[in-house]
């Protein structure tokens, strides 16, 4: 059985976060979405981060872009892990799994991020299995304008009705929002805009009784073994 759910950054709670270990775990385990992080390097190569800095899960110190790919593939990752490129991770998917790409934008934090990321999917080949959002709108924004294919989303913390004539004026499908804002007006007003849902987390089974309501969500966990079982027990009832 398929899991329909993504996988935050992986399987970060066995292994670290945004690497190929990661995402080849969830892969195993049956989810349908891969989401992950992408910073710019600043030889302008989209890697796997989530921070702007490495301090947090690598040996090393700085901002992400203060780094070349070459120095940053350098740096250990969770003391075993190398820094993967996006261009790693999409081969991977490539013909197995979905991908939700989240470019760490921030105003003007990289410059080129939207048209690198772009390049990305195109040179691999997988807008039929990508969409990519942010929390940074304006950034969303200026991916639209550089591609009538590809598929988008936004990211916020809240509900707002404001939100979907902004996602229909840029042709985004998805929005992602925090499970508590998880109402049935919210999701009968997305659905009938063909907005979908992505909610999170998902890490413990008060929130799984929430999603379970609505099937047409989808939901984004960081405890994939604890999700699987909650998801199989739940449809196989």
């Amino acid at each position: 059985m398929q899991i329909r759910a993504l996988a935050h950054r992986g399987h970060p709670r066995k292994y670290p976060e945004n690497t190929m270990t990661a995402y080849r775990a969830a892969y195993e385990l049956g989810f349908s979405h891969l989401e992950l992080d992408v910073q710019l390097s600043k030889d302008g190569v989209p890697i796997l981060m989530h921070d702007i800095t490495v301090d947090r899960m690598t040996n090393g110190t700085g901002f992400v872009k203060e780094y070349t790919l070459k120095e940053l593939q350098q740096l250990i990752v969770g003391g075993y892990e190398k820094v993967p490129t996006l261009e790693e991770v999409m081969l991977f998917a490539k013909n197995k799994i979905n991908v939700s790409i989240e470019m760490k934008q921030m105003g003007d934090l990289y410059d080129g991020l939207e048209s690198k990321v772009l390049e990305i999917v195109e040179k691999t080949d997988m807008l039929d299995q990508v969409y990519v959002n942010s929390f940074d709108h304006y950034s969303i924004s200026r991916l639209r304008g550089l591609s009538d294919d590809i598929e988008l989303g936004v990211i916020q913390h809240g509900a707002s009705p404001a939100i979907v004539p902004f996602l229909k004026d840029i042709r985004a499908k998805y929005l992602s929002v925090r499970i508590e804002y998880l109402t049935n007006d919210f999701v009968q007003t997305c659905e009938k805009e063909g907005i979908q849902i992505v909610v999170w987390p998902v890490d413990y089974e008060w929130q799984f009784d929430i999603i379970k309501k609505y099937p047409q969500v989808l939901s984004t966990t960081n405890e994939l073994e604890r999700f699987k079982e909650f998801y199989e027990k739940f449809y196989l009832e």
